[in-house]
């Protein structure tokens, strides 16, 4: 293909250079295509050179030109042509910038610049090494070249790659660059037009300088994060989040910032108005594509922001991230990281806000992304008092399963004696209001958050403590700080003679007949309603959690628990009254069993169900023949 030119030279690349070469031309890129989007890139760097320099100077080669990128393809030939009217090459800067790899033109031209003039400045890329990602695709590859200086001759510089490249003067009329590439065998996929388009728009769609290709403007869409925001209409906010989602929804809210000290970085984010994940769809993937000045860098950059923070999606683009040799990984991480730290920090403030001054919409944003976005009290300890302040539950004072309260709403309703906050979990709301744990403080007019979600309460036990106030279950063992809230005269009128002796023989048979259930048996000062009620020491998590242990672990156990015993309930002073007769005893021992059992399924735990239904029949068995009359009067 290489025809032998006269007055060309010949230059040898270093060693280093060849051993390099394959590597860069063959094993850089995760994908071939991205050839295109570092060409494109080039283009941009030197468009955006000969747009600096045509403000300072007004004495330069094709002043008439416009400011463009074309690409033009020849099917037959299987050559691929992309040109740009920037500042063009010298013989000298095409010898330092294309035949040196890892040589950046770019880093070269921002070093002359005063400190003033970098702020205008807008480049990116290693040109000399982003450049060799083309022998992916290329048999062999012509740069044309014409400087913006005046005077200077055009050059060719030709290469296959392997090991040497020629350079020879040629004729070119206008100022800019051609590199044209002649394209392998089994690459003439990129002689398609659609295809081309199809890169431009994945990688190249913001570029800020037209890109023309096969005769049609290839990339339509503004940058919009950076743009000012008094540029930006909320319907072109709304369109650019609808390209970048590729849904037709419009998003429940977003974030336009910028930052330009200590690090300069421009971001538009949005909220979708649904989460996918509800739906029984997959984890969702990171939403959030890294730009390096309007070129993509990586579509799914999961360093930008947090696990919990997912369902985000937008746009971040920074010149200072200090990208790898190919681009698609990072050099030192601390930047994206000092990025993530103030989006994070940026979205929490804006989720505060409109949790204050848009209460529906939060909520809205909290059914959609609340069982994701409390993730974050796990692992984000950073801005955990930030996070604490944005959870929402369902509590006892909502009128229905969909009301939702924070925690300092908890707090603030809170009676003045009232030292903790409590919580209750269980499969839905209807099991919780019939729940035993509920009487006390149904009966002291005291709130309890209802937890449906099981997470939830490892969400809280990590939690501890939100403003000073301890975090408590409410099934737990421990409520004498309950004590001194309205206190409550206790009536003994309707109890039997001599019940406190009965009472406590009743609870010693318990304690004999239960030994290996129960850690043990006692008065209960919670129930009001209830015969009995199982509940957890302090710091033993909830039956609930204890089953998701379970499911992970099937060797665990669930942990023994206190049976507590309300001794103004009617059947337990029956029971008390029986258990003093030695001929009931038997029957005594088969109704505490079955006691336990209730307990148990009222926490959703069911220990032996072949025993149950036996014990069951049985006793409703003694109770038809009392009725009849045919059995020992069971009830004094």
């Amino acid at each position: 293909m290489a025809e032998t030119v006269k007055h060309e030279e010949s230059f040898e690349f270093q060693a280093e250079i060849k051993k390099l070469l394959d590597i860069l031309s063959h094993s850089l890129y995760t994908h071939k295509e991205v050839f295109l989007r570092e060409l494109i890139s080039n283009a941009s760097d030197a468009l955006t050179k000969m747009r600096f320099h045509s403000l300072a100077n007004h004495d330069y080669e094709g002043k008439d030109l416009p400011l463009e990128i074309k690409i033009d393809v020849d099917e037959k030939n299987k050559i691929l042509t992309v040109s740009d009217s920037g500042i063009g090459m010298t013989k000298d800067e095409v010898v330092q910038n294309i035949g040196t790899i890892a040589k950046s033109g770019s880093l070269e031209f921002i070093k002359n610049l005063s400190e003033q003039a970098k702020k205008d400045s807008s480049i990116i890329g290693q040109f000399g090494v982003g450049f060799y990602a083309v022998f992916m695709v290329a048999d062999e590859v012509r740069i044309r070249t014409k400087s913006y200086k005046k005077d200077e001759p055009a050059y060719e510089w030709r290469s296959d790659g392997s090991g040497k490249y020629f350079l020879h003067p040629v004729e070119k009329e206008s100022r800019g660059t051609d590199i044209v590439i002649h394209l392998k065998d089994d690459e003439k996929e990129y002689t398609d037009k659609s295809r081309i388009q199809e890169i431009i728009k994945k990688y190249s769609n913001f570029v800020s300088f037209p890109i023309i290709a096969g005769g049609e403007k290839a990339n339509q869409i503004t940058a919009v994060w950076k743009e000012p925001k008094k540029n930006v209409t909320d319907e072109q906010y709304t369109e650019f989040y609808k390209f970048i989602s590729n849904t037709e929804e419009t998003p429940l809210f977003r974030l336009h910032t910028s930052a330009e000290a200590p690090i300069q970085f421009y971001s538009i984010l949005y909220c979708p108005a649904t989460n996918q994940e509800i739906y029984g769809f997959k984890k969702l993937d990171h939403g959030v594509q890294l730009y390096s000045n309007k070129i993509l860098i990586q579509a799914d950059c999961k360093l930008l922001l947090p696990e919990y923070m997912r369902f985000i999606r937008g746009v971040v683009d920074s010149a200072d991230i200090p990208l790898n040799i190919s681009r698609e990984t990072f050099q030192d991480n601390r930047i994206v990281h000092k990025i993530k730290s103030i989006l994070v920090k940026q979205i929490l403030t804006l989720l505060q806000d409109i949790a204050k001054k848009e209460k529906e919409k939060y909520e809205t944003f909290w059914r959609q992304f609340g069982r994701i976005f409390k993730e974050g009290l796990h692992f984000d300890f950073e801005n955990r008092d930030a996070l604490a302040q944005l959870m929402r539950f369902n509590s006892s004072t909502c009128a229905d399963a969909d009301g939702l309260i924070s925690l300092k709403e908890y707090v603030d309703r809170m009676k003045p004696e009232q030292k903790e906050i409590y919580y209750i979990t269980a499969v839905n709301r209807e099991t919780m209001e019939k729940s035993p744990y509920l009487e006390i403080f149904r009966k002291k007019g005291i709130e309890v958050l209802y937890l449906i979600d099981p997470h939830d309460e490892f969400l809280l036990t990590s939690l501890i403590e939100f403003e000073k106030k301890p975090i408590r279950s409410a099934d737990q063992a421990n409520l004498d700080l309950l004590k001194d809230i309205d206190k409550e005269i206790v009536d003994t009128s309707s109890e039997p003679q001599n019940y406190d002796d009965m009472f406590k023989h009743l609870l010693k048979t318990v304690r004999v007949v239960l030994a290996d259930k129960i850690i043990d048996a006692r008065e209960s000062h919670r129930l009001s309603d209830s015969p009995c009620c199982l509940v957890n020491p302090d710091g033993v998590p909830s039956v609930h959690v204890q089953k998701l242990i379970q499911m992970m672990d099937k060797d665990y156990r669930i942990s023994k628990k206190i049976m507590e015993i309300n001794r103004k309930h009617r059947m337990v002073q029956n029971l008390a009254r029986m258990n003093e007769n030695p001929g009931l005893q038997q029957l005594v021992e088969k109704i505490v069993l079955q006691l336990f059992e209730n307990a148990s399924m009222q926490d959703g735990v069911i220990y032996d169900p072949l025993s149950m239904v036996p014990r069951l029949n049985e006793l409703m068995e003694e109770l038809t023949k009392a009725m009849l009359g045919e059995g020992k009067r069971i009830i004094v």
